[in-house]
This record gives C-alpha cells, structure tokens and sequence, in this order.
C-alpha cells in the first residue's frame, strides 16, 4: 500500500498518483498504473471543478493506462485532459503556473515498470536533477543495467533522487521466485487437478480487478481455455488479453470476484454461483496468489502451500524482492532514496535509515561505466490496437526478461564466483526457489496473515 504523499522535493509542482489535499494545486499529474492505492482523489469533486477551469492542466500516464482508466465511466470526465505518451520516449512538458504565466520546462520519460499491464515509472530531468520515481515495480537483478534511457553515453545518468517503491525492502524477502517459477508450480497444481473430471474446477482468488493477466495468458494457452472474470470491459482494448478471458461460466478455471467469495467457497461454491448443467456437485480448489504470506514463514517452502482441505496459496510478487531492490540501487547509487511503502512491521524512520546505507556518498564523484550486458525487450503495446497478436507486448517481454548478449568463457566463471559469494553472505531467504513446484502441506498453519493487497473492485479501477 502506498505511503507516498504525492510530492517531490525536487519539482514540487507536479504531483504523482495522489491527487488530494495539497496536490490539487499541482501543475501537472502523472499516473503510474490504475491500482486504487495511487489514484486517491483522482476523481473527486475538488480535482473535477480545478479541470473545468485549467486550460494547461494535464494527467500524463502510459496508453495502456489510459484506456483501463477511462473503461470506468466515474473516470470518464478525464478524457480531455489525459496525455498518454510512448514508453521508453524522452518529452519536454511545460508546468505553468496558470496565475503568473511563469513556466518550468522538464524532459519526463516512461519506462516499464513491470508490475502489471501499463505501469512505468517516471525518469524527470530537470534544473533540479535527475530524478525517478519508480511508482509499483518488479525488476529482476541486472534490469537496470539494460536500460539504456537510464545512462548517458557509456555512463549510469546522475540520479539526485529515486522515490522508491520499498514494499519489500526486508530481509523477510531477501528473494522471491520468479513469476515464471511461480506459474509453473500453479500450472501444475491446476493441471493434476482439472485432469481428473470435467467437475473439477478452480477459482484463482485474485485480489485486485487486474494485474493477473500474466497469469491467465499463460494459463489460457497451457490448458487451452479461457479464465472466466465478472467483467470484459476493461480488456476490450487489449485484444492479446481479451482472448483468454471469458464471462461464460462453464470453463474449468474461474478467477470471478465476490465480495462473500470466501463464504461462496466454504459453501463449495464459485463466486459466480456457477453449478453443473447435471446438478453433479463441482469439486473445487482455490488457489491465491500472495506474497505478504510467503513472508510470514520462518523457513524455506514451496512456492505452493496448501492451507486447507482445498485450499492453496501460491507465492507471486508484484513487487521488487529485497536483493532485487538492492541490486537496483547499488546499480544506480542515487544521491537520495525516500520510500514510497513502508513495509509491514517497520517504521518510516527504520526504512529511511535502511535505505541511507545506499545511498551514494556525496563527495564520491566517481560515476559508473556502462557496460549493458543486454537491452530490455522494449514494450509496443502502449498504443493498443486490434491488429496486434503478440502478448510479449503487453508485458514488456513476459516479466521483464532480458535479452541477454553472450558473455565469454571468463565472463561466466566471474558471474558464478559473483553468484556464490552473494549466496554465502545472503540471510535466509523466505521461498526456495531451488525446490520443485510441488505443493507442500501446511494445514497446521491458521494465522489470518496480511497479503499485500492492491485489491480495486471492478467499478474502483
């Protein structure tokens, strides 16, 4: 959940996924992705009345995020004044200041965020330096040295400042497996299950309206079916999505929304109220995908766990794990980091402490030398369009993944030896990612443990 107020120190006219109390005053609102715990205020009366009478006001965000926002009809009024623009694209905008005519000009770029469809975090460059903001993010170690719009030349761009989101900057989540990882233990699970009847089903209890659709892409083509939700509209502009998903009930997975779901299941019954056209009893497993929990485990675990006679919680991360946030920002070594999350069971003053020990040294003048080992899969599927097919685009190359260039003999033993030494110092990790994707068995475990939840009901995009 974010903690952010909206502002930075460095170009406070401008206000980020917060759009209430102070932030009204803004010049200009960029919006990182449609989860309701960065649109607070986005659409409320004051905000409404400000736009009725702002000729230069503007809400900058990716296309994608765009279209998700305005396929709610309470976001409608802001169709006029969204400014979509292209991923990866350096734009000069003016923030004017509607009283005195007084302009600051800034260059603002979008890169791929990598926590669900058509997030990005905002690079700023300015007369107050360079800053970031990463918004929600899940970037694998070594992403940012493949980011070419991050470095100048041969050289990592001097960040004054990363706004960061911290969601999982503790050691509880030293590392989290990889959403391929993850899928491939829910795929089996859901596989030896559906296998057996054509009255077994699943209901994937999703928290949030979207951001899942990585996994009912991956799980519509392994099993050759459509996932059924309660709500088409928001995928209408994103055909590579609105392929797998389906509003018709008789499918085998379910990943419907109720607000009494968990009283539906206990009762062995979908969300959606779906039953056999023969009245033959479904027999039914829900499976959750949670991270937060995952957390809670005091030693290492599968990346599935049953907690219940049909019960199963599924370890999938939206956000950065802790070594993953850490190599990120010994990569970048920013003047200041200020945290977005605070994460659970710590105070802003311990994260802000944490996050100091990576800062770099300010009389440290010596910059790094850029050396990619690839370049990131860019995302094409800003601009939706109904003659696309590839689902890589949506996903800016299915979590991110690297296209990595061919490293040499003596490069690949410095790697290892670089590996090993990370892994002989590492804490505990919460979820081995080395162990198979079988499910483990932890009915014993009855603690109602907190999920990050990010959860936006269908008409609260």
């Amino acid at each position: 959940m974010s903690s952010f107020t909206g502002r930075m120190k460095e170009y406070p006219a401008l206000s980020l996924d917060r759009f209430d109390r102070d932030n009204i005053f803004s010049r200009a609102y960029f919006l990182s992705h449609c989860h309701k715990d960065h649109m607070k205020g986005l659409k409320g009366p004051l905000l409404k009345r400000k736009l009725q009478f702002s000729r230069t006001v503007r809400l900058y965000c990716s296309f994608v995020t765009k279209e998700l926002l305005l396929s709610n009809p309470k976001y409608q009024f802001w169709s006029q004044f969204i400014v979509p623009l292209e991923l990866e694209s350096p734009t000069q905008i003016s923030l004017v200041d509607e009283a005195s005519g007084e302009k600051e000009e800034l260059v603002v770029t979008l890169l791929p965020a990598g926590h669900c469809p058509g997030s990005v975090m905002f690079l700023f460059e300015g007369s107050q330096g360079n800053v970031l903001y990463t918004g929600d993010f899940r970037f694998a170690v070594g992403d940012a040295s493949r980011m070419e719009l991050l470095h100048s030349g041969s050289r990592v761009k001097d960040i004054q400042s990363i706004y960061l989101d911290s969601t999982f900057y503790d050691s509880r989540f030293y590392q989290i497996p990889t959403r391929e990882v993850c899928l491939n233990g829910i795929s089996e699970l859901i596989g030896n299950w559906i296998s057996q009847s054509s009255y077994h089903v699943v209901w994937l209890n999703c928290r949030a309206a979207y951001g899942y659709e990585y996994l009912f892409t991956n799980l519509g083509e392994t099993f050759n079916t459509q996932i059924h939700v309660k709500n088409l509209e928001m995928f209408k502009k994103m055909p590579e999505i609105l392929s797998y998903v389906t509003t018709d009930r008789r499918t085998q997975i379910h990943a419907c929304r109720h607000p009494k779901a968990e009283e539906y299941l206990q009762g062995n019954r979908l969300p959606c109220g779906c039953t056999a056209s023969d009245g033959t009893r479904l027999q039914i497993i829900s499976i959750k995908p949670s991270t937060m929990w995952f957390g809670e485990r005091t030693r290492k675990t599968n990346v599935i766990i049953k907690t219940g006679a049909f019960s199963y919680r599924a370890c999938f991360s939206f956000h950065s794990s802790y070594a993953e946030l850490k190599d990120f920002l010994t990569y970048l070594q920013p003047v200041h980091i200020h945290p977005s999350v605070i994460p659970m069971g710590r105070t802003l003053t311990e994260v802000t402490q944490m996050l100091k020990l990576m800062c770099r040294d300010q009389s440290d003048q010596t910059a790094f030398v850029y050396k990619p080992l690839g370049v990131l899969k860019r995302s094409r599927m800003e601009q939706t369009t109904n003659d696309s097919g590839s689902d890589d685009e949506l996903f800016d190359g299915r979590d991110l993944a690297p296209v990595r260039k061919k490293m040499g003999l003596n490069q690949e033993e410095e790697e290892e030896e670089k590996i090993q030494s990370r892994q002989r110092t590492a804490p505990p990790v919460s979820v081995d990612e080395s162990l198979p994707p079988s499910v483990a068995d932890t009915q014993s475990v009855a603690g109602d443990y907190v999920d990050c939840t990010e959860s936006n009901g269908e008409e609260e995009r």
